[in-house]
């Protein structure tokens, strides 16, 4: 069963006739809190701890009959039990469908991975049956994040005027789980007595997480910072993000200065053109804008844009070789500014 983004949470309250979940994508916290919140749909705040078993991918290609013989078990201190299976991957397919078939009325499977599994069998599989309900995870941004920015803080009993909440959302473009706990961490600070966000408070409180700095790699790349970008590339791959983001938060930024550049083309102001941006740029991001968009005309973004789908796909096909491949494919583009 295939679920669109105005499904997900509606399900998560109440996944009717489905016995299975898979829970997907690359946003890790946002997999991790629909695992959390689905499994305590059916077990409560405080299971029993014999309602849940938990596998990896690899603990069951040694042993796949183990995840039929959960899925028939029952449990004599719960109505109801939840399996989960880590790393979902496709070698898991023919197993999930003999599990299927043994399982108990009162059990419920939930397969997740912080992965895409773009082309995979397995996700094929969970979104054509009506047994199984595929659950998609991607980052969350623009008028999204905002909505979650406000709808998080109204949970505090805090609120926060547009200029707050965009600057929070520059600021929190990343893995959801940072981003409720950098928005708790700011409730904490503010106390019980405070209901109003004010923009000192989140300069004050909310930190800058790696999605960041995969701006400030943008940033490098858009000024020519060749020593910068490498600097940069080298630290995120250290740090474990994947070789593709970091293309992907390029070629972001290169979107944006080609907006700028036909609107200039086209006879608005560079000012008139930053404001007319969608989302809506936060004040502190247009002096930089102001002072990339002379590097990037509408043609050279076009020809990085180009050379970056490239890199992308390196990137996915030679992970392996991430550090060397990707600063080369890097530096091509930033020599473009000359």
């Amino acid at each position: 069963m295939k679920l669109g983004a105005r499904d997900i949470e509606s399900f998560l309250a109440n996944p009717g006739k489905a016995v299975g979940a898979l829970i997907y994508g690359l946003d890790g916290g946002m997999v991790r809190q629909r695992v959390a919140q689905l499994t305590a749909r059916f077990l409560g705040p405080n299971p029993d701890p014999t309602a849940t078993s938990e596998f990896t991918a690899d603990q069951l290609k040694d042993d796949p009959a183990r995840l039929s013989d959960e899925m028939a078990a029952f449990s004599l201190m719960a109505p109801q039990r939840v399996v989960l299976v880590r790393d979902a991957e496709d070698a898991l397919l023919p197993a999930l469908e003999e599990a299927l078939a043994a399982r108990a009325s009162s059990n419920f499977i939930i397969l997740y991975a912080t992965d895409s599994l773009a082309g995979s069998k397995l996700r094929a599989f969970a979104e054509r049956t009506n047994a199984i309900a595929a659950l998609p995870c991607y980052k969350d941004e623009g008028a999204g994040l905002e909505s979650l920015i406000r709808e998080t803080l109204r949970g505090y009993g805090l609120r926060a005027n547009t200029e707050v909440t965009r600057f929070l959302a520059a600021q929190l473009n990343g893995d959801r789980q940072i981003i409720l706990n950098e928005l708790e961490k700011l409730s904490l600070y503010l106390g019980d007595e405070q209901e109003e966000v004010s923009l000192e408070d989140a300069l004050a409180v909310v930190g800058e997480n790696n999605d960041k700095s995969l701006d400030d790699l943008a940033h490098a790349v858009a000024m020519g910072d060749v020593a910068g970008l490498c600097r940069l590339s080298d630290r995120l791959l250290a740090e474990g993000q994947v070789g593709f983001l970091l293309v992907r938060a390029v070629m972001r930024h290169l979107v944006r200065l080609r907006s700028l550049a036909e609107a200039r083309d086209a006879g608005q102001s560079l000012d008139a053109a930053i404001e007319g941006l969608r989302p809506p740029v936060f004040f502190k991001m247009k002096p930089m804008l102001k002072s990339h968009a002379p590097r990037w005309p509408s043609a050279r973004c076009t020809a990085a844009l180009g050379k970056l789908q490239l890199l992308e796909l390196d990137a996915k096909r030679y992970n392996d070789q991430a550090y060397a491949r990707l600063a080369h494919g890097l530096i091509e583009v930033t020599r473009l500014t000359g």
